[in-house]
């Protein structure tokens, strides 16, 4: 299934392929990021880890923690 990710660190949209039945860590850990150090939202709304994703959802990862 496609999923829409709003990334704003770096101010562009792409798409990405998971399995049915993914979840939000399962996103997060596809885009390359850790959950502890990013929170998905869906509608502004901060999602669970666990929560499922549905096809064609237009979901928003923001990047919580930065290196220093």
């Amino acid at each position: 299934m496609k999923v829409t990710v709003y990334l704003p660190r770096e101010k562009k949209e792409k798409e990405v392929e998971l399995n049915p039945n993914s979840t939000v860590r399962d996103l997060v850990r596809k885009l390359g990021l850790t959950v502890q150090g990013s929170v998905v939202l869906r509608d502004g709304v901060p999602l669970l880890e666990d929560e499922r994703i549905k096809e064609g959802e237009k979901l928003t990862v923001v990047q919580t923690a930065s290196g220093g």
